[in-house]
């Protein structure tokens, strides 16, 4: 009963996370370029939050500051968790509490000998920390965390070796509970992320009604209606996508015969069903009259399809399984409702048996098999990177240089607290200049924000218990926020590290700390920036012409299977649809990294975007003509004037003009979306044809 009510608060507190996340999302200032609102987490929130807690108020308890650094080991331990199997969670967590208090304890040893014993240690480990990329993401966490804790315990000179033991002990300490922490009370359940997973699905596909709504309602402008396109429909197709993969990871052992994951294989189906929907319904929800009783209608009925997604996507995260058989027929009468209040009538169709992967095969290995599968594959991956050429060799090289010339600058000048610089700069250069630039933004924002939180907190709270309890939903939030924005992690980090340096030194100055932090990481950004454009600047070899045109053949080919949709099979055309919008996609990131790396825009780029508006366009035509409630076969002479068109198009990708001799279908002859289809050809040949004479030129 308790077990019952506990995880019901857990739910109701979930729920509102995410609400108070999710209008962040939509009001979100500019500087929060990365942001994932669905993607927040209560539960890795909570449990960070309570072992580092612990570790305060054990501290508390003994009168002993040190154990500030052990909340500090449990904090990283916990940001060190790798998702998958607990073998894998608990390689990657006693990795990183071992390799941290190794080689911390090495950099503070010889912090203790001289600045220049010191600036080694830092070139060393920062350098190995950022080379760990090459093995993969979990690998490269684990390592640039371990670095991390090498540049901050330099700081912290360990002159008595009794002393500097005792004190990494009380470290490895709070790395420890973390990991016990993790693995008994906070045990990972095997659906628990593709429950997570399908909730984000269902919240964005509620984001994209709840934006039609609002653009109906207001009677907006195509521009508009473009614009919505382009991000709701990226942020669904995303989500969807890594539903996808979390679901393909479940191991067969786990999934077969289980119910819950037949029912969330059923959920991602539909959930791939009712996004076509909602691309379809969003198209001809631009073309209601300006009517106010059938707007004010379209409107309200968009808004309770948003409401019952959104309630579908909450059911399918909190496991209750019970309320889906409700919203799902609660769905399928609003989208009828909604036909009749539409132009251009769409049908809510399910069944689409897009999901096409099985659970992957988990095969019983021993321990001493699977590390010599590891270090096989990792001496693999080692010798084909020991060469200048490799991106992962210079990138290290770029981190451990910057890292180490901000630490000897930092002593030079006599700044206090001179590693949250040093951080700054190892955390925030990624290997290529596009990667560096928001992520700097981002850091410099979110301290200046966190900054000025901190100094408020500081003001207000002064005792050690006091601190203990501030800094429980300040690390909760920290975790919670960490997979939904950058810019929302380091705001929260700031204050969470400005009042544990407080607890290890008691009676410092708050305001004092909160702007030495400030201007460290505002340092370190500039760092960060000046070498990712000096020192060996790393360009992502992006052929964006390639990435265009993969994008125009995959909407080009969705679009003519579904203007004659009746003879091609459901399966074939879903996954001509996904292909659409996976492309799309690919080549919206291709063009928004462009442009970072060249800080500048140029009539290409112009053209370019213009091309992926409309193919988003294309794509929703092509949805509604799928979808149709007033659906027919093509009709000879537009089949033939489309399949002149199309190689058109491909021509002019392959950087060729050819005359289009085919006059246009007669106008009485065509349907309104057919009327669309020829209008979007015509157009993307002219602008495919504009941008290959601008390239020339």
């Amino acid at each position: 009963m308790n077990r019952s009510k506990s995880h019901s608060n857990s739910s109701r507190w979930s729920t509102r996370l995410h609400s108070v996340v999710t209008a962040i999302y939509r009001k979100r200032p500019v500087w929060m370029v990365s942001f994932a609102a669905s993607e927040a987490n209560l539960s890795e929130g909570l449990r960070a939050a309570c072992a580092s807690t612990a570790m305060l108020a054990l501290g508390n308890l003994l009168h002993d500051p040190v154990f500030a650094w052990a909340a500090i080991g449990a904090f990283w331990t916990c940001l060190a968790d790798a998702a998958g199997s607990n073998r894998a969670r608990f390689m990657s967590m006693m990795g990183f509490a071992l390799l941290s208090t190794l080689c911390g304890g090495i950099a503070s040893f010889a912090s203790a000998q001289s600045a220049a014993f010191a600036a080694l240690a830092v070139l060393a480990f920062t350098t190995l920390g950022a080379f760990g990329r090459i093995w993969g993401a979990a690998t490269s966490q684990v390592t640039i965390l371990a670095a991390t804790a090498c540049v901050v315990m330099v700081d912290r000179p360990m002159h008595d070796i009794r002393s500097g033991l005792a004190f990494l002990g009380v470290y490895l300490i709070g790395c420890l509970f973390a990991i016990v922490l993790s693995l008994t009370v906070w045990r990972i359940h095997p659906f628990a992320a593709s429950r997570a997973s399908l909730r984000a699905v269902y919240l964005r596909l509620a984001d994209v009604a709840f934006d039609s709504a609002r653009l109906v309602e207001q009677r907006a402008a195509p521009r508009e209606w473009a614009t919505h396109a382009a991000q709701f429909r990226a942020d669904a197709r995303a989500a969807i996508e890594r539903s996808r993969d979390a679901l393909a990871n479940v191991p067969a052992s786990k999934a077969g015969g289980a119910a819950a994951y037949d029912t969330l294989l059923g959920l991602l189906t539909d959930g791939e069903a009712l996004f076509a929907y909602l691309i379809a319904v969003s198209g001809a929800a631009e073309k209601v009259p300006a009517e106010p009783h059938r707007s004010q209608r379209t409107a309200r009925l968009l808004g309770a399809i948003g409401e019952v997604l959104s309630d579908i996507g909450t059911a399918a995260g909190d496991a209750r399984w019970e309320r889906l058989a409700d919203l799902q027929e609660r769905l399928r009468r609003f989208a009828h409702r909604l036909e009749s209040a539409l132009l251009e009538p769409v049908k809510l169709q399910s069944g689409f048996e897009l999901v096409d992967f099985a659970p992957r095969e988990v095969h019983a290995e021993t321990w001493s098999a699977c590390v010599a599968r590891y270090a096989t594959r990792a001496w693999s991956t080692l010798k084909a990177n020991l060469s200048w050429q490799s991106v992962g060799l210079r990138h290290a090289a770029r981190v451990g240089v910057t890292t180490t010339a901000g630490f000897v600058v930092i002593q030079a000048l006599g700044l206090p607290f001179g590693y949250w610089a040093t951080m700054a700069t190892l955390l925030i250069l990624q290997p290529s200049i596009a990667a560096t630039w928001p992520r700097s933004i981002e850091r410099a924002a979110g301290s200046i924000v966190g900054g000025v939180l901190a100094a408020a907190i500081g003001y207000a709270i002064h005792s050690p218990l006091g601190i203990s309890l501030a800094v429980f939903p300040l690390v909760m939030a920290t975790m919670a926020l960490r997979p939904v924005s950058y810019s929302l992690f380091v705001l929260f980090l700031t204050p969470a590290f400005v009042l544990v340096a407080d607890f290890a030194t008691p009676g410092a100055n708050e305001f004092s700390f909160a702007l030495t932090r400030l201007g460290n990481n505002v340092l370190g950004c500039v760092l960060a920036l000046v070498a990712t454009f000096v020192l060996w600047p790393t360009r992502e070899k992006l052929d964006l012409r390639v990435y265009l045109g993969n994008a125009v053949r995959a909407n080009l080919a969705y679009l003519r299977a579904s203007l004659d949709a009746p003879r091609h099979d459901s399966k074939e055309i879903e996954q001509l649809r996904r292909a659409a919008g996976l492309t799309s996609n690919n080549a919206e990131e291709a063009l928004g990294r462009v442009r970072l790396e060249k800080l500048e825009d140029s009539m290409a780029d112009t053209v370019t975007l213009t091309v992926l508006s409309l193919l988003r366009r294309m794509a929703g035509t092509a949805t509604q003509l799928r979808l149709s409630a007033n659906r027919r076969d093509m009709h000879s002479e537009l089949d033939t004037w489309v399949a002149a068109m199309s190689e058109a198009i491909e021509a002019a990708l392959n950087r060729t003009l050819v005359t289009m001799r085919l006059e246009l279908p007669a106008r009485e002859q065509l349907t309104s979306l057919e009327a669309d289809v020829v209008g979007e050809l015509a157009r993307m040949h002219r602008l495919l044809t504009e941008r290959m004479r601008e390239a020339r030129g």
